[in-house]
């Protein structure tokens, strides 16, 4: 759907990008604007280079130079198209959108897309009565009693959306009809279940302690419930459902991601009430999988924050078989996992309560890569027969022909190669010849020692680009720009004070570069007619430049200038530029001139003393 400029703008100004951004890393204040961590997992760093504007709107990374603005970071960081992204800020301030026109072939879908926002709506209903119904529950009630054995302090139920599901077969239901949420919808969404005798709808969830479970946007996407007394299912999750599939969701990524990018890690646990606990006693850059096993969709959306995984498993022979699974699951898709079995307490929550949090960090410090975890439950009774030698290598075949880093698939093979007491060569012939994958030997390298220290210039190949991935042709090309002339543009960009001091200079039309010269001229035309819209115009540029990161400067937007200074810098910046557009007119005319042409040369000389002139000022 296509939205006018007007609602855009408006839904632009009604949201925050430092609110946005900082839901994925951590900000800090510094001078006038934010710095943190790159957010972009293609970029770790160790140091913050990534700035934020509150007054302009847009962020700049000094790292990998990536800009932009709050539709852009929702584009290149959630994925969202422009309409998405416009319909997420719009929910988020509360603007409601305007009337849909539809065309005849896109019914279908735009039925199922509005489906899917009532269903996300009638979800946030939902978890706004489990966390009334929490509220009201009275101190002596079984419920606040579980609430204070597990220790979960009021700040982490609020920051979590923890509820209760009243013991009572229609209560969620009769809620639901009195916030006239159809039935057959809220069926949908798995929160209420139709009676097989008579009429009427009963609560799926009843008698429970309620997680919300949220996508990245903070839209409800289903629920999850622990009973807390005697029972099972102890924990009762969503049935998939249109807005919800597990396979792709984890759970509390919404609270933990910028957590998880800021230290470039994530511990993977199983439950709900492990997280929690862990994020309440400060471990902060934790997921779960809800009971789940993990999936090549959770893989990709790690990926998309850290490479280095720890997962927590069981010890039991559950676990063992959850491990198995994982591993090339992890390994697939380009991750760095380490696993840890906690043998000395049933779950993370129990462990920190008896050992201490500092503790359970150095386990995770400490874990063994997954590999080596992996490997070892495998050659626990290894004897090192010949029979036992094939059966070790069939299981490890799938693990390397998930890697695909032919360099750790080589490390992986020389640990592997003296674990078994074997050689190389060996292990590379028996995984290359059984496997019926032929990209497996390909993968190899001649040379083990390159496999080993590969060239520190070696880049991993990029796809190709495609049309449809093609960046769009910026509108202003600022490339091969003077200093002079980018330092003035990112001055009078600063400000509007700035902007109106270049102005009254009369600047403009000497600058020599056409494309500084064209986007001075086009900011020009925005702050004459809207002086409003000049402060959100570096956010309107920062995708018509082919250069973004020359709209950034850290001299010219350093908050230890005052205006006298910056004054004298755009006066600095005028007179360089004067200086090369007389020197350059000077050249024009000697060139079509003549020794008898008296006109022409006394403009030329006219231009020297002009020159001379602003030397002389200069050096005064």
């Amino acid at each position: 759907m296509r939205y006018s400029p007007e609602f855009v703008d408006r839904v632009q100004e009604a949201n925050n990008l430092v609110d946005i951004i900082s839901q994925y890393t951590q900000l800090k204040q510094s001078g006038g604007g934010y710095m943190g961590r790159c957010p972009f997992p293609d970029h770790a760093e160790k140091t913050a280079s990534f700035s934020v504007s509150e007054s302009k709107q847009v962020f700049h990374c000094f790292g990998c130079k990536k800009s932009g603005n709050l539709f852009s970071f929702l584009r290149d960081y959630n994925g969202m198209s422009f309409p998405e992204a416009v319909e997420y800020l719009a929910e988020r301030a509360s603007i409601p959108l305007p009337e849909p026109v539809h065309e005849a072939h896109n019914d279908h879908y735009h039925e199922q897309q509005d489906k899917k926002k009532l269903m996300l709506k009638a979800n946030k209903t939902a978890m706004e009565f489990f966390r009334e119904m929490l509220k009201r529950a009275p101190n002596d009630h079984p419920i606040k009693a579980y609430v204070q054995k597990r220790k979960l302090q009021p700040e982490t139920l609020e920051e979590f959306h923890i509820g209760f599901a009243p013991d009572e077969w229609e209560a969620l239901s009769n809620h639901l009809h009195r916030q006239k949420v159809p039935a057959a919808l809220a069926e949908e969404a798995k929160l209420v279940k139709a009676r097989k005798e008579g009429n009427g709808h009963f609560d799926l969830f009843r008698d429970r302690l309620m997680f919300p479970i949220l996508s990245p946007t903070q839209e409800v996407l289903a629920f999850g419930g622990r009973i807390h007394a005697q029972g099972e299912p102890k924990y009762l999750n969503s049935p998939e459902t249109p807005v919800f599939n597990k396979s792709r969701v984890l759970y509390g990524l919404a609270h933990t991601a910028k957590y998880i990018r800021s230290e470039d890690a994530v511990i993977i646990v199983e439950g709900y009430m492990d997280l929690v606990s862990l994020f309440q006693a400060g471990l902060k850059n934790v997921a779960a999988t809800m009971g789940t096993a993990l999936t090549a969709e959770h893989a990709k959306l790690i990926k998309r924050l850290t490479t280095n995984v720890v997962v927590l498993f069981d010890g039991d022979e559950a676990g063992q078989r959850a491990a198995e699974r994982s591993l090339p699951l992890l390994l697939a898709a380009g991750l760095y996992p380490k696993g840890l079995v906690l043998t000395e307490a049933k779950d993370p929550d129990e462990y920190v309560s008896q050992f201490g949090m500092e503790s359970l960090k150095a386990k995770i410090d400490t874990s063994p890569e997954l590999f080596n975890m992996v490997l070892q439950m495998w050659m626990r009774d290894y004897r090192g027969e010949a029979a036992q030698k094939v059966k070790l290598m069939d299981l490890v075949r799938p693990v390397f022909e998930a890697i695909p880093d032919p360099r750790l698939k080589s490390l992986y093979a020389q640990e592997l190669s003296h674990r078994m007491n074997v050689g190389l060569d060996w292990v590379r012939s028996a995984l290359s010849s059984a496997s019926s994958n032929r990209e497996t030997s390909r993968n190899w390298s001649a040379d083990s020692r390159a496999d080993v220290r590969p060239d520190a210039n070696s880049e991993v190949k990029k796809p190709a680009t495609t049309a449809a991935n093609e960046p769009k042709k910026p509108v202003f090309s600022i490339s091969g720009s003077s200093q002079a002339e980018v330092l003035l543009m990112q001055l009078a960009l600063k400000s509007r004070a700035n902007f109106q001091t270049i102005l009254d200079q009369q600047i403009l039309s000497q600058i020599s570069h056409l494309g500084v010269k064209k986007l001075l001229e086009n900011a020009e035309q925005v702050y004459r007619q809207d002086v409003a819209k000049f402060d959100r115009l570096t956010s309107l540029l920062i995708e018509q430049v082919d250069r973004p990161e020359l709209l950034f400067s850290t001299v010219a937007n350093s908050v230890d200038f005052d205006t006298e200074k910056e004054n004298k810098m755009i006066a600095d910046c005028c007179k360089r530029i004067q200086q090369t557009f007389l020197k350059e007119q000077a050249k024009r005319i000697a060139l079509g001139i003549n020794k008898n042409d008296i006109d022409k040369l006394k403009e030329i000389d006219d231009l020297q003393r002009n020159r001379i002139s602003l030397n002389k000022t200069d050096k005064n």
